[in-house]
């Protein structure tokens, strides 16, 4: 084994290399293990079970895991051609298994094509036993995404409405997203440069329902051309209860007051529509702007979360804004 080998989690920048490996060693994958969108699947579970081994700056090997509280699993194991019999495969393997035995996992299953014999000598050399079981499979993606419900526009001004995302904003994404790396500085989700597998994620997390456990509902800010110049949404909320509110404008409409309308409007579609007692947002406290927005939206500021944040290895503080439901109602 080289010495330079470092196994570690999978990061966003990973994204081409990894897909390229997966293609490359398992060319004949079934649509439902495609490899760009079964890690984009995997990516919005969030739970970090995907690792990589890295030689050179180059990616030579990946695997993914799971586990769903009764027993671990071990998908997509994949080394390149050229690197095998280096033991990368068998130190990815305990990478996975050493993290699902830190999250209490008792078993773990795999399951290898009869046809790869060597795959299956692999995974004896590793301690792995043929069970006396029968597989059994179902797939589940002949229909139609599971999407958002559909909803009439919202007027925020003569110039500006909320309204779904769709797949046809994906340019508009990519446009305003890479317009400036303030984004990337002042949030804790957006990535700079935004790249294509970026999107990618985001919007088969806003659009395809059936990728993502969270309860979330993002709308798309647009102009009089009914271009996507900004998005707002709240994140993992909980019905009747609280949801965490988060937004983005392109920097060429900034200054004009649309954000504060923006987050009102849709501060009134989420108590309407979800009936939450609760909206709040967090601020990095170097990003005064975002602050601004908030309180003109009617939001208070609660408090200060001290190293609420860490980028680099650096603390940074987070300003907390809340918004009642009845609060909005007597101002409304």
């Amino acid at each position: 084994m080289a010495p330079d080998l470092a196994v570690r989690q999978f990061q966003t920048s990973d994204s081409e290399s990894l897909i390229a490996l997966w293609q490359n060693v398992m060319p004949d994958s079934q649509p439902w293990n495609e490899p760009k969108d079964a890690l984009i699947r995997k990516l919005n579970r969030g739970d970090g079970l995907v690792f990589v081994a890295e030689q050179g700056g180059c990616i030579v090997g990946a695997v993914k895991a799971g586990y769903d509280g009764v027993r671990g699993w071990i998908y997509s194991l994949a080394v390149l051609p050229e690197q095998r019999r280096n033991g990368i495969g068998r130190i990815l393997l305990h990478a996975a298994e050493s993290t699902l035995i830190e999250l209490g996992c008792p078993k773990v299953n795999l399951q290898v094509r009869s046809t790869s014999s060597e795959v299956v000598e692999f995974y004896q050399r590793c301690g792995y036993q043929i069970e006396d079981r029968k597989s059994l499979g179902k797939p589940l993606t002949d229909g139609p995404p599971r999407v958002a419900d559909s909803f009439r526009s919202i007027r925020v001004t003569d110039e500006i409405t909320l309204s779904q995302i769709s797949w046809d904003d994906r340019p508009a994404y990519l446009k305003h997203l890479n317009e400036t790396d303030e984004f990337q500085r002042n949030t804790a989700g957006i990535t700079f440069p935004y790249t294509e597998f970026d999107v990618d994620q985001w919007l088969s997390g806003v659009i395809d329902l059936s990728v993502t456990r969270d309860q979330k509902i993002n709308l798309a800010i647009r102009n009089t051309d009914d271009e996507l110049i900004g998005e707002v949404g709240a994140l993992d909320f909980v019905e009747n209860e609280q949801g965490e509110i988060g937004y983005w404008l392109a920097k060429p409409y900034w200054g004009r007051g649309i954000m504060p309308c923006a987050v009102r409007c849709f501060c009134q579609f989420a108590f309407e529509r979800f009936q939450l007692h609760r909206i709040y947002g967090k601020v990095f406290a170097t990003n005064p702007r975002s602050a601004r927005v908030l309180t003109k939206a009617g939001f208070r500021h609660e408090g200060t979360l001290r190293n609420g944040y860490f980028r680099d290895g650096k603390p940074i503080d987070d300003l907390l804004f809340g918004l009642l439901r009845d609060e909005f109602v007597e101002t409304t």
